[in-house]
């Protein structure tokens, strides 16, 4: 980085974010991509379109801006399908359960990738899931209305489980950026809303012999995981649902 520039707090999906902005409080785009941060003075950065982000009104130095170090360099954004697995002994990267890492890397096993998107909480809402299993895939984008982003998750999941032939008899990974879904469908959180939405996920699960319940964080670059986010932002554009089946 040639020049300093500047943390300035912006939203992205439906949080916070540190976003890094030149002297004018402009985000910087290299390449289509803009470098951002959860936390102020993170060394962990990620990289995301800068149309993902929305101001915050009022936002500026009376909000903490910080100036970034001339000599910080940017993170690597693509990072390998592989890469979650990488991370197996750094918990906040990615964290299995039910299962162990060999499930997860399992080719066997039937593969359910997933993520929501809403454009404000609630808001226009979408949901996009991928199926593997073997040599086949399956992409559904789906534009689900007005909603929330949670209801947009569960939806992720739901869709992929509905697709699957019953009975099961492979063991099913479900690969997902949120800790809500996880919580709620399969730790035992008490649902606070969305309860229909969530038993009706909890009764397609009772029929399926072995569930392996895989966190990611979202936006690391991880291919699937990034497709998934794209096929429910799609949605949200075109305002309707689409199934592809690939092989």
């Amino acid at each position: 980085m040639s020049e300093t520039s500047f943390w300035r707090r912006s939203w992205f999906k439906n949080g916070k974010v540190w976003v890094e902005c030149d002297a004018s409080g402009q985000p910087i785009e290299r390449d289509g991509k803009v470098i951002f941060a959860y936390k102020k003075g993170d060394k962990r950065t990620y990289t995301t379109a800068l149309t993902r982000l929305r101001p915050i009104d009022g936002s500026g130095a009376e909000e903490g801006e910080v100036a970034i170090p001339p000599q910080a360099a940017p993170r690597a954004a693509n990072k390998p399908i592989a890469s979650a697995a990488k991370n197996s002994g750094k918990r906040g990267n990615d964290e299995i359960f039910g299962g162990s890492r060999v499930d997860v890397e399992n080719p066997d096993a039937i593969h359910l990738w997933s993520d929501g998107a809403c454009s404000g909480n609630p808001g226009p809402a979408g949901a996009g899931t991928v199926l593997l299993f073997g040599d086949r895939r399956k992409e559904m984008s789906t534009w689900l209305g007005e909603g929330t982003n949670n209801v947009a998750e569960l939806v992720a999941v739901l869709q992929g489980l509905e697709a699957l032939r019953v009975p099961v008899r492979r063991k099913l990974v479900v690969h997902t950026d949120s800790q809500y879904v996880i919580g709620v469908v399969a730790r035992g959180w008490k649902a606070r809303a969305n309860e229909a939405l969530v038993q009706k996920l909890r009764d397609h699960l009772d029929g399926i012999g072995g569930v392996v319940w895989h966190w990611v964080r979202g936006h690391e670059g991880i291919e699937l995981n990034e497709r998934c986010d794209a096929l429910a932002r799609q949605a949200i554009e075109r305002r309707e649902s689409t199934v592809e089946i690939l092989t």
